[in-house]
């Protein structure tokens, strides 16, 4: 800083500033005066007005008369319009050689006297003569400033528990000159915050002010003392009340009670004045009686307005000489002044009687003046405004005082504007910045109480960028958003040109999409920035939100930039068309298509979290960026085709590395299946993050999801099928390994998957909000789109397992044909044919079994089970043509039950009951002997007679009773029988057989005696019938009746029907009369037919046969 001199003459209205070459040449003896005449009464002489006032605008002391107050107003502002820095500097050295207060006792006058002189470079000579004539001049009168504050914890004097307290206050020196306050009823805490000036005559170093509180005790009669008897308190009070009645009684003195007092040596006062408590005392007794609250302060009788303008003067010389010798950093001084500085203002304050108000408004106007050129810290002035504008809130709206308010103000805003606009020019981890910006909106907003300013504060030269504002609407807080917008619109043209590509040619697609990230980011972190630091104190101090503020004109500012760079990028995307042949052909993307791709939706989620942060901040506004989404429509299909170009080559070479092992113990299935889910859950979190807000976009981007992930689906069954199908060899045996069941079971779970996968789509959130948007006819159609996809991809899935599972039952069929037929050749041989069948089942179904899961299992068993039966079909039949005997049937029906056995595994017996149930009831009949398979049929026929209600051939009555030896067959009579002979009757008699004829060969059959020409013959016979005891226990043995017509000649018979009965029917209905439905063969087509006549070759079959065709 340039070395100031001071000028001779002050002015109180301009004041003077703080570099100029006028001030550098100023001599001690001239006088330099401003243009104006001195405003006095005509009618008073200016020798006349030398014997009135003082100098300084005080009164002088020989003056008895009274003063008129323009005579004093008028020569106080001509004594400021003439007051020059002698004249200052004078007043200066009085006060330094009569100062007061207890710091004077600590004070060495040579050095302030030396201090003054430099500060206001006086020369020796010139510094002498002043001192001379001040050290003639006679001492200042003092005065003590007392204000009685309040009181607490008060001796109780009354009978009531309370007193009545007022203060007496006295110098020691003049007791007789006493003060008091007026009186609290009823209280010990009695408040006062009364003022009182005392003047000081002796030496103030030797004066003692003595505090007294009394209890005023009003003139009362006996009878008013006796009323109070209700208001004692306790039986000390009522001895109070007693002595004052008898008191009253015998005198009817009312004398006050002193309650206690405090003595306070006036040496102890500082300079600022001190508001201390004194402990109260009566005598030497040491009974609390409680204490006071009183403020001091020692002032001289001086001119207020004359001291003001010398007061801020002296301000602005002690700050000039401050920041001078000290080489102050800007912003840094926040109002310390070194000691012998401070002990000369503060001495210039107090000796001119000024308040806090009257300091504080005199440093606000010199301090703001010096900061036009030189800063100072913020804290200074945040700290004078919490002085100055509670006063100015109260007074004229034309004062002086105000005007000096709003000029200081107008002075300092632009700095504090500066502060708002440099935030993005530090670092924030520098607190400095924070704590500087709050002491800025602190300063703000203490200046916003005070409304609007008298004047215009805002210059056009300092405020060039509001200058487009109307008049009416520029204040503080309009003012300051613009300030912020006008550092945002800065910053970003900052960032804008620092994140441009370099490069000497138009820029790229991919280039420019670059430069849109970092420029958002880069925004995104400076809203961040202000969230985080500034917002709370915006907020909190001025109300207003910072970051809502930055965002609004980032948006408007970000519209252009983005929709004009997003909609070109977008229009160069070229359309990638996935068609079927794709699955067989999977080309790789280009690197260019797949970064710009990736690009441009790295820049999508950019933009929708910055609208994101953008709604938070600024709720209720319409964001230009709101529907930014709109432009990307093309960007979306073609980001959504790169996805499943990419799915696809994963899955692919997922299925490659898959070694088809379980990925963990606990499930079935390999890394494939799990890589393939996880693809799909990476398109999944790019929809998340997408998060469409547009629902009908959102349906066309689901439903193409959907269709994408269902071929997908398709594509990893059809590429594991074939991977399996080309490690199996092909060989006589097939073996079933691991490989085949890993396939099955991978495509099974990626199949169960896929519904689940889809529901975490939120489609079914997306066909309601179609509803809701629509129709629930539109959303009808929507849900079933989407359900026919998933379904279509589901069936193919279905069918792929089914065909792999198909696969492996078809290649283990040739192999479970050539052990079946060797097993029933050689099956009681010395060959080891069944144990390798027996081996190759048990291996194939563990496999399974332990590999599949349950339900894979079960399908595989139901093919297995399917083949099988093929194979035993074609076993059969080849070898019934090839005439093969009962026993090979025998063998190969052992040979499939030893093999079944092996489908016994866990829980599961059989795959397919009802098929096996068919082949051993095939394969029992052409294991049966002829005469077996004929009492089979008889068999057939007996259930098929039961089922008979009436017979149209008529009925035959029995009974029967088993003997240890044999049976007893009594045959009773013939019914209704069927007419045989053209006169409408018959000639009837009954054949008895017994089946199978080879367990009875040496049992005859019986016939019955003929009855002729009736319908309802009575046999009644009785034929004993001789059986082994191995026949009697043959409970399923038939009895055949057959009813037959003898012919005229009775050379030959006519069949009529015939019934049957078993054994076990014999025995549960012995000794009862029996009746059975006539019938005539009719289950020709029935497979025991079919096996007798594969048996053409055998004479029993073929007779049977014979008569049986005969017979129908």
């Amino acid at each position: 800083m340039s070395s100031i001199s001071l000028p001779q003459s002050i002015s109180c209205r301009n004041s003077f500033s703080v570099s100029g070459p006028n001030f550098k040449n100023a001599s001690w003896n001239s006088k330099i005066s401003k243009k104006g005449q001195q405003l006095t009464p005509s009618i008073v002489s200016s020798n006349d007005i030398s014997k009135i006032l003082n100098r300084n605008g005080s009164i002088c002391k020989n003056h008895f008369r009274g003063v008129h107050g323009k005579l004093i107003d008028q020569y106080t502002k001509s004594a400021c319009n003439f007051l020059t820095v002698e004249d200052l500097y004078e007043e200066i050295l009085f006060e330094i050689c009569n100062h007061f207060g207890c710091e004077s006792y600590d004070v060495c006058s040579d050095d302030l006297l030396d201090f003054a002189q430099e500060i206001f470079k006086v020369p020796n000579s010139r510094h002498n003569e002043i001192l001379d004539l001040v050290r003639q001049k006679e001492p200042p009168k003092l005065r003590l400033n007392v204000e009685i504050i309040k009181a607490e914890n008060l001796l109780p004097k009354d009978a009531n528990g309370f007193s009545d307290p007022f203060t007496t206050l006295y110098l020691e020196s003049n007791a007789s000159h006493r003060y008091n306050t007026s009186v609290k009823h009823t209280t010990l805490n009695p408040i006062w915050e009364e003022h009182f000036s005392l003047p000081i005559t002796d030496n103030p170093k030797e004066e003692v002010l003595v505090v007294e509180i009394w209890d005023f005790d009003a003139a009362e009669t006996v009878k008013d003392k006796v009323n109070k008897l209700f208001d004692v308190k306790g039986v000390k009070g009522l001895s109070k009340l007693m002595k004052e009645i008898a008191q009253t009684a015998s005198t009817g003195k009312h004398d006050n009670e002193l309650i206690g007092r405090a003595t306070i040596n006036l040496k102890s006062i500082p300079t600022s004045g001190i508001t201390v408590w004194y402990n109260l005392e009566k005598g030497s007794k040491g009974k609390s009686r409680g204490a006071v609250l009183v403020g001091l302060t020692l002032s001289a009788e001086k001119n207020k307005r004359v001291a003001i303008q010398e007061h801020r003067h002296l301000l602005n010389i002690l700050l000039i000489y401050e920041l001078e010798s000290s080489q102050v950093a800007e912003y840094w001084w926040n109002g310390k002044f070194n000691k012998n500085a401070e002990i000369i203002r503060s001495q210039h304050a107090v000796q001119s009687g000024l308040t806090n108000f009257e300091c504080a408004l005199s440093q606000w106007i010199v301090y703001t003046k010096i900061h036009e050129n030189h800063k100072l810290s913020f804290t200074l002035f945040k700290n004078i405004l919490d002085v100055i504008i509670p006063i100015l809130k109260i007074i004229q709206t034309d004062s002086d005082d105000l005007k000096i308010f709003w000029d200081g103000v107008k002075r300092v805003l632009p700095s504090c504007f500066a502060i708002v606009r440099k935030t993005r020019a530090r670092n924030v981890s520098d607190k400095h910045i924070v704590s500087t910006l709050c002491e800025v909106l602190d300063i703000i907003s203490k200046i916003r109480t005070m409304g609007e300013p008298l004047f215009d504060i805002f210059p056009e030269n300092i405020y060039g960028f509001v200058v487009q504002m109307d008049e009416n609407s520029k204040t503080i807080l309009t003012v300051l958003i613009e300030v912020i917008n006008t550092s945002t619109k800065e910053w970003l043209e900052y960032i804008i040109e620092g994140s441009k590509p370099i490069t000497r040619d138009e820029p790229t697609d991919e280039e420019n999409l670059q430069f849109l990230i970092k420029l958002i980011q880069m925004v995104r972190s400076d809203l961040q920035r202000g969230m985080e630091y500034f917002d709370k104190h915006f907020y909190q101090k001025l109300r207003i939100n910072y970051s809502d503020i930055l965002f609004k004109f980032y948006d408007s500012n970000l519209y252009e930039i983005c929709k004009k760079n997003v909609e070109s990028v977008c229009a160069h995307i070229k359309r990638l068309e996935i068609t079927e042949d794709t699955f067989e052909f999977l080309d790789p993307l280009d690197t260019e298509s797949l970064n710009m791709g990736t690009t441009l939706f790295e820049l999508y989620l950019v933009l929708k979290r910055f609208i994101t942060l953008g709604r938070s901040l600024c709720t209720n506004y319409d964001l230009a960026l709101e529907q930014f989404y709109i432009w990307f429509m093309p960007g979306v299909t073609h980001w959504l085709d790169i996805s499943i170009f990419k799915a696809l080559n994963r899955i692919e070479r997922a299925i490659e590395l898959d070694l088809l092992q379980a990925v963990d113990d606990a499930v079935k299935y390999s890394s494939s299946a799990v890589d393939t889910l996880a693809i799909f859950y990476q398109i999944k979190i790019f929809w998340q993050q997408l998060d469409w807000p547009d629902i009908e976009g959102s349906y066309t981007f689901v439903a193409k999801i959907i269709n994408d992930v269902c071929r997908c689906c398709v594509f990893y069954s059809t590429r594991m099928s074939r991977r399996v199908e080309s490690q199996t060899k092909d060989n006589d045996l097939f073996i079933v390994t691991s490989e085949w069941c890993f396939a099955i079971n991978n495509i099974d779970y990626v199949r169960q998957s896929l519904p689940s996968f889809i529901k975490e789509l939120d489609a079914d959130d997306l066909i309601k909000r179609i509803s809701d948007l629509r129709t629930n006819l539109d959303a009808d159609r929507c849900a079933s789109t989407i359900k026919s996809l998933i379904d279509n991809a589901l069936d193919t899935q279905k069918n792929q397992i089914l065909e792999l599972i198909n696969i492996v039952a078809k290649r283990m069929a040739p192999s479970i044909k050539r052990f079946l037929a060797e097993g029933a050749e050689v099956l009681h041989k010395d060959s080891n044919s069944m144990e390798k069948l027996m081996m190759y089942m048990e291996s194939s179904l563990k496999t399974l079994y332990d590999t599949l899961n349950e339900v894979n299992f079960a399908r595989i068993l139901d093919a297995i089970w399917s083949e099988l039966s093929i194979v035993m079909y074609d076993l059969i039949q080849s070898n019934l043509d090839k005439r093969r005997p009962p026993s090979f049937f025998q063998n190969l029906k052992h040979t499939l039950t030893i093999m079944t056995s092996c489908f016994k595994i866990g829980k599961i017996v059989t795959s397919d009951v009802e098929v096996l149930k068919e082949i051993e009831k095939t394969l029992d009949l052409h294991a049966l002997e002829t005469s077996d398979l004929i009492h089979q049929y008889y068999i057939e026929l007996l259930g098929y007679q039961r089922n008979i209600t009436k017979s149209e051939f008529g009925q035959l009555t029995i009974k029967a009773n088993f003997t240890e030896t044999g049976l007893l067959l009594h045959i009773l009579n013939g019914r209704n029988l069927v007419p045989m002979d053209p006169n409408g009757s018959c000639d009837s008699f009954v054949k008895i057989q017994f089946y199978p004829t080879n367990k009875f060969l040496n049992v005859q059959s019986y016939k019955t005696a003929v009855h002729n020409k009736t319908r309802f013959p009575l046999y009644d016979e009785i034929f004993k019938i001789n059986l082994t005891e191995e026949q009697l226990l043959m409970h399923n043995s038939i009895i055949l009746f057959s009813i037959k017509d003898k012919d005229l000649f009775g050379v030959t018979s006519q069949y009529i029907a015939e019934c049957y009965i078993t054994f076990a029917d014999l025995m549960g209905n012995e000794n009862e009369q029996i009746l059975m439905e006539l019938s005539r063969p009719r289950l020709l087509e029935s497979e025991t037919i079919r096996a007798l006549e594969y048996r053409l070759g055998d004479k029993q079959a073929r007779d049977f046969l014979k008569k049986l065709k005969n017979k129908s």
